[in-house]
């Protein structure tokens, strides 16, 4: 249950739009009376907007300065946001096609996402364990505000608020038609493109008529972009382009845009001589190898339609009753494209799990034999190639929905409110273009036969019914390359009320109560194609669930005048989940005025969240854990990497082996400093929730009117978490962990390593395989820090000038570890926690014009994560070969600037600049090594440069 509009006058919605956060109430000078509204924070209705909560609003200038194209976009310039899953990303997430929010650093299960102060049906598939709303489903252009609970809100709204609460809140009450398109692209190299059109209509005066109905639909469409189409736009800091990688060169970046020897139709190489070379065919060869441009497969940036449709209405049906109604339906699509495949014998074998029997699984790149009637060379050979042939590509299309229908209205001194309601999604997650185990083996050979030297048993492997650098028939290439993916569904149906009104009287001052509750069921099916579940898609776990179940809750809020200065506001809320005990979430909250210039305002808070359905009931998942380093073997990898670098710088280009000692050199890394693992984890239903606490102290002053500022400091603690020991805590305290937690391979099978480098490098630890395990609750987390804000608002001889500024400082940011039995490292400032993220944005207004500059900023950070992590600390860069200045992601800032027009009829023209003066964003090396393989730098920022967005919007009346 949350803020609507308490009174049926539009003059309520005036008032909550007049004040910024950081306002004080101003008298106004009117003949009606003064209506109150209900702001996020609180059921029970105000006539200050200022209240004991802090609250962030975003009105809807506010939201054009912004130059967010979409709900996502607009939520990632709030200072107190953290990183989070979106739609670009999230070609390998098990949630892949939406977006999320997340606040403090607590993930996007602890934030919650309403629109019109109700709930909206989570995603219909999970990021692993992880529930949440997609943003992506939401109308942007019917957005009127955006209020912003920065301290949580369980007591008030439930067990997902125990970051902070999102509510989304449309249009009331508009009338006339409007229509708007959008055009964005890069200014730097004209790709990056989306488009937007909307069109808005609303009929009905509801204070004249008894009526009003809002109707809104939104298209979206962003193009997709490949690396190659911007690899020559990439920072030069990361290296010359073609170059190659010398010891102490400085170069960061040295193959950026090469092409790879892991080819169609491929390379043949002989282990000992070097004999051979391209396969017959290949229609770019490069010093005898056969070349391929990998870059043309990379994505940067994924296709995306989306269609969003909002309808809502309201029905005076008498004096003291109306009714409303809402339909919301999206359809969003994106289309991922993904590297084909590629099979060479160094490749690390592919580790993953069966679902079935519970069982690891190897896949193991093999040789070609000696004797192999494809294999010139008359010795063991590697036989690189890649599967131009895979289609490799994934669909996710997603349709959610909510409807409902309530009352509301007046009884005596008390306001009333009730809906029901209906809500779900549904989400197809089809993908191609990964090897299927048993098709391996029927279509080219079997990879689990070999003898001590590798050397397959089948004296025709690779010489089946799948044919190298030829056509294929479309069923040999389902055999080998068939669909799976995913098919989620959620459905909610709910029913809740309310009632608010004045109780009590303490010196002419009211005393107003709130009470209210809800029901819900949910239903949550996550189904994952056959072969996932039978473990027949090499290298790929799966998700499942199919669970349901009923909560209820009830909550009780009292707002106590103490004093005319001192105000209390004290509220309680019961959540009631299925196979959980009851749990009690209250909240206390002060707000004293010590007269119109100055407030202080602070709260107490705990909270909780319910294991989910798939944490809880039966559900299993096998995952692939990518990026891992080993800290055992990388130092060693990364060794031996620069050691084959130096061969190669020292071989003209014109001699194959340089391209083979480069691949090797790429491969090694790979192996070991940025590898892929499987992970084997099962439901718990012995879960318990996880628990909070949160405080604020903060203070408002106006020393003149029209100038404001606010501070708030903030404290979480969150205990109980559920989830799992990171791969890397793990590996840290390797030692410590109980057999079967953590699988390695055998020295003997090693891919990385011959023998004899096993010998020269130290290396006496066997490859890592995968980690095996379950939800518990296994963690605990503090953060705190200040949240400033600041506006003024005064004329000048050349328009009306605004000036509003948000910061955040991070203090404190800790993660408990089991293995420690305390706290680690406080991660303020290091890598993904910047202490300082800020914005400042100064507006002028005049003669129809509107002139807008925003300042964004982000602080310096070290690339080390937490105590673990040593492959980043000074030491870890060094042993890389990276410098000190190297091993930090500097400070950034980025200008935007937004014009609008409005000096013609009806009509509104707008230009938004994006990086007015095309700043860089800082090099992230640990996102290059990491999660680019050294191959990819992974901001597109930095090859997006400097972008413009046209808007056009005319408005009938």
């Amino acid at each position: 249950m949350n803020p609507t509009l308490y009174k049926k006058s539009t003059l309520a919605v005036a008032l909550a739009l007049a004040y910024s956060p950081v306002a004080f109430a101003q008298q106004v000078e009117t003949d009606k009376p003064i209506q109150k509204v209900v702001v996020t924070g609180s059921n029970i209705a105000h006539i200050d907007a200022e209240t004991s909560t802090p609250v962030t609003i975003m009105k809807r200038e506010d939201i054009v300065r912004t130059g967010a194209n979409t709900v996502t976009e607009l939520l990632q310039t709030l200072t107190s946001a953290s990183s989070s899953l979106t739609d670009i990303g999230g070609s390998n997430s098990f949630a892949g096609g939406a977006s999320s929010a997340s606040l403090r650093n607590l993930g996007k299960q602890s934030t919650l996402i309403l629109l019109n102060s109700r709930r909206v049906a989570p995603y219909a598939l999970a990021d692993y364990n992880e529930v949440f709303t997609n943003l992506d489903s939401l109308p942007m252009d019917a957005i009127e505000r955006v209020e912003v609970l920065r301290n949580g809100g369980s007591a008030v709204y439930g067990s997902d608020a125990v970051a902070g609460v999102i509510n989304i809140i449309t249009r009331s009450d508009y009338q006339g038609i409007q229509i708007k398109a959008t055009q964005n692209q890069s200014l730097k190299n004209s790709e990056f493109k989306s488009r937007n059109a909307s069109i808005t209509g609303g009929f009905g005066n509801f204070a004249q008529d008894g009526y009003n109905v809002l109707a809104n639909v939104e298209l979206y469409q962003r193009d997709d972009v490949n690396w190659r189409q911007v690899v020559n736009d990439i920072n030069p800091a990361y290296g010359d382009k073609f170059s190659a990688v010398a010891p102490g060169s400085g170069k960061l970046f040295g193959n950026r845009g090469a092409p790879s020897s892991y080819s169609y139709p491929g390379n043949i190489l002989g282990f000992e001589t070097g004999a051979g070379g391209a396969v017959t065919g290949c229609t770019t060869v490069v010093s005898r190898l056969c070349q391929y441009d990998r870059f043309s497969r990379f994505q940067a940036v994924p296709e995306a339609k989306r269609a969003n449709a909002l309808v809502s209405g309201k029905l005076r049906i008498n004096e003291n009753v109306d009714a409303f109604a809402e339909v919301l339906y999206s359809h969003t699509e994106t289309d991922y494209m993904s590297a084909f495949p590629t099979y060479g014998a160094t490749v690390s074998d592919s580790i993953w799990g069966n679902p079935a029997t519970g069982q690891r699984q190897v896949f193991t790149y093999l040789p070609l034999a000696a004797n192999s009637p494809i294999n010139p060379t008359g010795e063991q050979a590697d036989f690189r190639y890649r599967f131009a042939d895979a289609g490799s590509n994934s669909s996710v299309k997603s349709d959610q929905y909510r409807v409902l229908t309530g009352l509301r209205g007046s009884w005596g001194k008390y306001d009333w409110e009730t809906a029901v309601g209906a809500m779900g999604s549904k989400t197809k997650m089809k993908q191609r273009g990964t090897f299927s185990a048993s098709g391996f083996k029927q279509v080219i050979g079997d990879y689990t036969q070999y003898d001590a030297n590798y050397n397959p048993i089948d004296p025709n492997f690779f010489n089946h019914d799948y044919k190298i650098g030829q056509q294929n028939s479309a069923q040999v290439l389902n055999t080998l390359f068939p669909e799976y993916g995913y098919d989620g569904k959620i459905t909610q149906y709910f029913i809740d009320g309310k009632i608010s009104g004045e109780i009590a009287q303490i010196g002419g001052r009211s005393v107003g109560m709130a009470i209210g509750g809800e029901l819900r069921h949910e239903k949550f099916d996550i189904s994952p194609s056959a072969n996932l579940l039978n473990g027949d898609i090499v290298g790929n776990g799966s998700a499942s669930a199919n669970a349901k179940r009923a909560t209820g809750a009830a909550y009780a809020e009292i707002n106590v005048p103490v004093t005319e200065k001192l105000e209390l506001n004290g509220a309680a809320r019961v959540d009631k989940y299925e196979h959980f005990d009851a749990h009690v979430s209250p909240k206390l909250a002060f707000r004293y005025a010590a007269n119109k210039e100055f407030m202080l305002r602070g709260t107490i808070e705990s909270g909780f969240r319910a294991p989910n359905l798939t944490e809880s009931a039966q559900s299993s998942k096998f995952a692939f854990d990518n990026g891992v380093v080993d800290p055992k073997r990388c130092p060693a990898a990364r060794a031996l990497q620069r050691d084959l670098q130096a061969q190669a710088a020292a071989l003209p280009d014109s001699d194959p082996a340089k391209q083979t000692l480069l691949a090797r050199a790429d491969t090694v890394q790979g192996n070991e400093c940025a590898t892929g693992v499987f992970s084997n984890v099962r439901n718990n239903p012995e879960l318990k929730p996880e628990t909070s606490r949160s405080a604020t102290l903060g203070f408002v002053v106006e020393p003149v009117k029209g100038y404001s500022f606010s501070l708030d400091y903030w404290h979480i603690e969150r205990k109980d978490e559920i989830g799992l020991k990171s791969t890397a805590e793990l590996l840290a305290a390797e030692a410590d962990q109980a057999p079967g937690v953590i699988e390695r391979g055998t020295l003997a099978n090693d891919k990385t390593f011959t023998a004899a480098e096993q010998a020269k490098y130290g290396v006496t630890t066997p490859a890592l395989l995968g980690t095996s395990g379950r939800f518990e609750n296994v963690s605990k987390t503090k953060t705190s820090g200040l949240d400033l804000t600041g506006s003024a608002r005064f004329g000048t001889p050349i328009g009306r000038m605004t000036v509003d500024a948000n910061a955040t400082y991070l203090m404190d940011l800790r993660y408990y570890s089991s293995t420690l039995g305390s706290y680690g490292d406080n991660l303020a400032g290091r890598y993904d926690a910047p202490k300082i993220v800020a914005n400042t944005t100064v507006s002028l207004e005049n003669r129809g014009f509107t002139h807008s500059i925003r300042a964004n900023f982000e602080k310096a950070t070290s690339l080390q994560g937490d105590y673990y992590d040593d492959s980043y600390t000074i030491a870890g860069c060094a042993d890389a070969g990276w410098s000190a200045s190297e091993c930090r992601k500097a400070s950034y800032v980025r200008w935007d600037y937004n014009v609008s027009y409005r000096g013609f009829k009806g009509w509104t023209l707008s230009a938004f600049v994006r990086n007015i003066f095309d700043h860089r964003p800082p090099v992230d090396l640990r996102a290059f090594s990491s999660d680019g393989g050294g191959v990819i730098p992974q901001s597109i920022t930095d090859v997006q440069g400097r972008s413009l967005r046209l808007t056009a919007e005319y408005k009938f009346r």
